[in-house]
């Protein structure tokens, strides 16, 4: 999955013709420019009045037209009117300090998708197809020299795209991109089902019972999934500072969060902030931001290099948290508060800019 990087918006009117003039600014170098052309259901989807982000590996995202508002294609169109809850009005929030315990090779710098601390305390990261053709897996990696203890790809074969990562009921289930399909394993990694995931695969992870799933579609909604027949149950608008949050990518549960009850945890696309939302409410309870870990680059505005990946370790209470190519994974403590209120600040900025 590709971010979307802050380029101008095109009508939908002008995507048959459209051919990009600068290809060295939009393409990386190993693939070839392609013309843009409007997907079959957009008709039905954009009514004519519709707008499309132009994301930098060539594909369009196409944005609903009453709910351009926030950033990322809304999925309300998917989303039945009765099961889109209302965000009740949150307390303020707070800024979490972050302090750098470990850093670890980043491994291959692989395009980070979901991360997560197995309930045996082993480090599970998934990766997608990016660049493409170098195809998705999931790796088992060592968390005191990063290395990679085991890697899989069953289930992946090209061109599966693989995205967020849960553990449920003693097994794992990983969200797919554009597949539609949600991948069951066993505890050990073997490939036991395929599962018909009803929309674009984001973050997963688990909800506050154990028996469901929570998980993001680039759209402004937290998704409560059935955990045993991947119905939607609930849609649950992101809120904090007064707005609607759109992007949340990966996703973690801490069943209880400094003390503090349960918490959802979510990377804000094209932030280093990572916001913390009632998981029920799904309003936010605060933010911390990992800008103090690794450097930042100039890619990182074209939505590469971004952070993403956050994992709870229930054996030492830290959080292992890393990047899409990042040279380095971090264990880090969050703490009560952060009194420069820096996170606030940085997701204040961030929302206020669409």
């Amino acid at each position: 999955k590709r971010s979307l990087p802050p380029t101008p918006l095109i009508s939908v009117f002008n995507l048959a013709a459209h051919r990009l003039s600068d290809n060295s600014s939009v393409y990386p170098s190993w693939q070839q420019p392609q013309p843009l052309w409007a997907p079959d259901d957009v008709e039905s989807r954009v009514a004519g009045a519709g707008l499309a982000f132009l994301l930098d590996d060539g594909h369009i995202r196409f944005s609903d037209a009453l709910a351009v508002a926030s950033r990322g294609a809304s999925r309300t169109g998917e989303i039945p009117g009765d099961l889109v809850a209302q965000s009740e009005t949150s307390k303020k929030p707070k800024s979490y300090s972050v302090r750098q315990v470990k850093a670890l090779p980043h491994e291959g710098r692989p395009w980070t998708q979901g991360l997560e601390v197995a309930t045996d305390g082993r480090l599970i990261e998934t990766s997608g197809d990016y660049p493409f053709g170098t195809g998705s897996f999931i790796r088992v990696v060592d968390k005191e020299t990063g290395s990679t203890l085991r890697r899989v790809t069953d289930g992946l074969q090209l061109p599966v795209f693989i995205e967020g990562l849960a553990e449920l009921g003693g097994h794992w289930y990983a969200s797919t991109y554009k597949d539609h399909v949600a991948l069951e394993y066993d505890e050990d990694f073997n490939l036991m089902a395929k599962h018909n995931f009803p929309f674009e695969g984001w973050g997963l992870t688990h909800g506050p019972d154990h028996q469901s799933f929570l998980a993001t579609n680039s759209s402004e909604f937290v998704l409560a999934i059935n955990g045993k027949s991947f119905e939607l149950e609930s849609a649950t608008p992101a809120t904090c500072l007064g707005q609607t949050v759109s992007g949340l990518n990966e996703l973690e549960m801490v069943d209880d969060f400094l003390g503090n009850g349960p918490a959802l945890m979510g990377n804000v696309i094209d932030t280093r902030v990572v916001l913390v939302l009632d998981p029920v409410s799904a309003n936010c309870l605060g933010a911390f931001h990992l800008e103090d870990l690794e450097v930042e680059t100039a890619e990182e505005a074209r939505g590469r290099h971004v952070a993403n990946g956050i994992a709870f370790d229930k054996q030492s209470g830290n959080f292992w948290v890393t990047g899409k190519n990042w040279d380095q994974m971090f264990e880090i403590t969050v703490g009560e508060i952060d009194n420069e209120d820096k996170a606030m600040s940085l997701l204040a900025k961030h929302l206020d800019s669409f």
